[in-house]
């Protein structure tokens, strides 16, 4: 005989899905199925190319990305959906018994620095007017958008989030610090220096958690693409297909002190004209801080280190014979210091448009590849930047204002395979 549901669990289950964010049930590996589960996280779903995913789930049967590379054709993905299913079936991913917020600590170093960052799982509603208050920092890309719709589509599962930042006072961490104190994870792993670790939250628990994150708008970290394929989904989703109208979110509190925006420093590939002209038409409009013949990397690594303590807009430019450090005169709108190169070295003094810019601009957050990169003659010119304050970050998304892509780096990413949200199961979200 079936047991009739209590009046007070009726109650709570009610409240829980009026909420723009609730915990969902996750699909998650089964490390008894698949080993050590270090060896089938994949890196951030914006991060490798086709041949870089291919390459790096060869190493595993069970990785991650293989769910992320296309058919021979370049456009389908029934292979990836295959999988899915297989795995589904085969228990090599498993659902969880219960809705669940996913409390997920992640311990790295940076600079030689160690960091602790917390943050959960949630599932966030798509509904244009009940939905969670999710807000974009920068444009997105049509193909890449189409890329991913048309992965969601045939594979019907995320198996990365939505990373976004909680606009709130530190409330968020103190609770999640909570957890994990009091709570055993459900798994941990560690490679050298970096740590991380997974804890289930359910009940009552849970739903303090998604209320809480409700209470204030998200501002998206990473996972432009993935949110705006997940809302063209939504917009066709079915009352018989209630999963499609919910996107999995990681929400990390804008106190945390290991949220970290790193810059993206520029490579141009090519620039018209000859160096001299070129830098002299930027001393018109710029102030030309120091020149000086080109520096060893350790050096230049060092003074790119350095350029987050200036209070103007600062920038390092490398040429292979040249070192040149460049003030930019500020925007009047606050404007990071991507949108300042953008505007002003690359569309004005170089001269290119948007296409050309996406023909021979290239992107990295690396200060030594960028200086490698001009050392080697892969780039003829590298623009190293200050890091885009979180504060700007947050203030532009929540007056609607997006950034230009590759304006910031969240460092580090979010990898994806940690859980799975399947969009076709009827019991995710029940």
């Amino acid at each position: 005989m079936t047991a009739m549901p209590q009046p007070d669990r009726l109650r709570d289950r009610a409240a829980a899905e009026a909420l723009p964010l609730r915990p969902f049930r996750a699909v998650r590996y089964d490390p008894t199925r698949v080993g050590e589960l270090a060896a089938v996280l994949g890196p951030p779903d914006d991060v490798p190319s086709t041949e870089q995913a291919a390459a790096l789930a060869a190493r595993h049967p069970y990785h991650c990305l293989h769910l992320e590379i296309p058919d021979a054709d370049g456009r389908s993905f029934t292979r990836a959906a295959r999988l899915y299913r297989a795995w589904r079936a085969e228990g090599v991913l498993r659902r969880d018994a219960e809705p669940a917020g996913y409390v997920y600590a992640h311990r790295f170093v940076l600079d030689g620095t160690a960091h602790d960052r917390l943050g959960v799982f949630l599932a966030a509603s798509l509904d244009p007017k009940a939905g969670a208050r999710l807000l974009p920092h920068e444009g997105t890309s049509p193909e890449f958008v189409e890329r991913r719709v048309r992965q969601l589509e045939a594979v019907q599962a995320h198996a990365g989030a939505v990373y976004a930042v909680w606009t709130g006072d530190g409330t968020l961490r103190r609770l999640l610090e909570k957890v994990v104190e009091r709570e055993a994870p459900l798994w941990s792993l560690s490679e050298g220096a970096e740590t991380q670790r997974l804890w289930a939250v359910t009940g009552t628990a849970a739903r303090e958690l998604a209320v809480l994150v409700a209470s204030r708008p998200l501002v998206i970290a990473d996972g432009h693409h993935r949110f705006a394929a997940a809302r063209r989904l939504a917009q066709g989703a079915s009352a018989g297909r209630p999963g499609h109208a919910w996107v999995p979110v990681h929400v990390v509190d804008a106190a945390d002190p290991a949220l970290l925006v790193r810059p993206i420093h520029r490579l141009l590939t090519w620039f018209p004209g000859d160096w001299d002209a070129l830098r002299a038409h930027l001393a018109r409009h710029a102030s030309i801080v120091a020149v000086s013949p080109a520096l060893p990397v350790g050096e230049l690594v060092r003074l790119a280190g350095e350029l987050g303590r200036s209070p103007r807009p600062r920038v390092l430019i490398l040429q292979r014979e040249e070192f040149l450090v460049a003030e930019f005169p500020p925007g009047d709108g606050n404007e990071p210091d991507a949108v300042l190169v953008d505007s002003l070295l690359l569309r004005h003094v170089c001269a290119l448009d948007g296409t050309e810019i996406e023909r021979v601009v290239e992107y990295t957050p690396d200060a030594v590849e960028a200086a490698r990169a001009v050392a080697s003659g892969r780039a003829a010119l590298a623009v190293l930047l200050r890091p885009t304050p979180l504060a700007t970050v947050l203030a532009w998304a929540l007056t609607g204002r997006l950034l230009p892509p590759k304006t910031t780096y969240f460092f580090p990413k979010l990898p994806q395979g940690i859980l799975f949200y399947d969009l076709a199961d009827p019991l995710t979200l029940a």
